[in-house]
């Protein structure tokens, strides 16, 4: 199946911006983000008492090889800022992942990038 794109995108603003609810991450199927490579970040919670991990997964070559995939570590309860991610290794697809629904997405645009 295809990857459950994250939807949950606000906009940073100097006035303040209220995040989004976090959304669970698709343990099955990976999740995906429509990104410029600059302007979005994303923002992983561990809501478990277990470590988690999550995945962001490079879709360009490098000399016909995929490099290998970048991985985040989320202890307990932790919450991690993650990006920018550049447009030319992950694409205008970026693909990120975590091993079960305890991790939470939520995604911030910063506009003017």
């Amino acid at each position: 199946m295809p990857r459950t794109p994250l939807t949950n995108v606000v906009d940073a603003s100097k006035a303040g911006t209220t995040l989004a609810a976090g959304v669970a991450a698709d343990v099955a199927n990976g999740n995906s983000l429509v990104h410029d490579g600059r302007s979005m970040i994303v923002i992983a919670t561990n809501a478990g008492v277990s470590t988690r991990t999550v995945t962001i997964t490079p879709t360009a070559t490098v000399d016909g090889l995929i490099p290998a995939a970048r991985t985040v570590s989320l202890a307990a309860s932790a919450v991690k800022v993650l990006g920018p991610y550049d447009l030319a290794n992950y694409s205008s697809t970026l693909q990120i992942s975590a091993d079960h629904a305890d991790v939470k997405f939520q995604v911030i645009r910063i506009p003017g990038f």
